[in-house]
């Protein structure tokens, strides 16, 4: 394959993940900053909830792995073009400086870097985790997938396309959504987080506890909370929605070089998710979820 099939092949690939959207090979587009045309491999175009998405990316078809500056030039060139998220994409993969480069810096482009061998995993779905007669739409971040396998403590998990439910876990970096019903004992948001809070404190009396800054949505109440415990790996980050039937959270953990980018991830799903309705009918019906208003 050369570097043209090669293009061709992750064009085709985003033709499928994208058939709503506007998607053109070989685009050119004015740099904001740069008063230039700028070549972008594969430029994709799509609204959504009435704002226009711009996705670039570029693959390296390189015979060595894209290093630091490769994707130093990449985050320029997103930002010249307006960009709200970008792939870069390599037939060798890339060297752990790249990796930390594209996920600890300040810019607040969401770019995902992925090894060729690994497109196939690339996903731009969602699911419909439910518990009882509640459910939720929920989508699957960008570069992320999501997991249907439930247990106790999930509903649904997410993590990086191109890995295991099982890698993802080993490396800290992996969500997981649960739902708390509102109705059994009228609780509210506040009550919710009390009670964590009452849990944590009693599995580690020394965590800290803080909210931070996050997406706010109409008439319906959002937190985002970041919990430092011993027992945890890694941070605890979990976006929490209140809605009408129950509330919806999402828990994430994440390296310190990738939670800027994991928790803008977050953020689309609390910002994206929308509750359903699950019926269920007799054992020879399948369930109909409906749209909840």
């Amino acid at each position: 394959m050369d570097w043209k099939k090669y293009e061709k092949e992750i064009y085709e690939h985003f033709k499928g993940q994208y058939p709503d959207a506007e998607i053109t090979l070989d685009a050119k587009k004015d740099g904001l900053f740069s008063k230039t045309k700028r070549q972008i491999d594969i430029l994709i175009e799509q609204h959504v909830a009435g704002n226009r998405i711009v996705i670039a990316i570029d693959g390296k078809y390189f015979n060595k792995k894209v290093d630091v500056k490769a994707v130093e030039s990449y985050i320029s060139m997103l930002e010249d073009i307006g960009a709200h998220k970008g792939l870069l994409i390599s037939k060798e993969g890339f060297t752990e400086a790249a990796y930390n480069r594209a996920h600890f810096g300040s810019a607040e482009i969401e770019l995902e870097i992925l090894n060729f061998k690994d497109l196939h995993a690339f996903q731009s779905h969602g699911a419909i985790p439910y518990a009882g007669n509640n459910g939720a739409l929920v989508p699957s971040p960008f570069g992320w997938v999501v997991d249907g396998q439930t247990t106790p403590a999930w509903l649904a998990t997410l993590y990086q396309q191109g890995r295991t439910l099982g890698e993802a876990m080993q490396d800290n970096e992996f969500m997981y959504i649960q739902f708390w019903d509102r109705h059994k004992d009228g609780d509210s948001l506040e009550d919710l987080l009390n009670l964590q809070e009452e849990m944590f404190r009693e599995n580690d009396p020394e965590c800290s506890i803080e909210f931070l800054p996050t997406i706010r949505r109409k008439d319906i109440k959002t937190k985002l909370r970041v919990a430092n415990t011993k027992n945890y790996p890694t941070p605890e980050y979990t976006g929490f929605v209140e809605f009408e039937d129950f509330i919806f959270f999402c828990v994430m953990f994440s390296p310190v070089n990738r939670s800027k980018s994991n928790i803008r991830k977050l953020e689309n799903i609390m910002e994206a998710v929308r509750p359903i309705k699950i019926e269920h009918q007799d054992a020879n019906k399948p369930m109909q979820p409906t749209a909840d208003a």
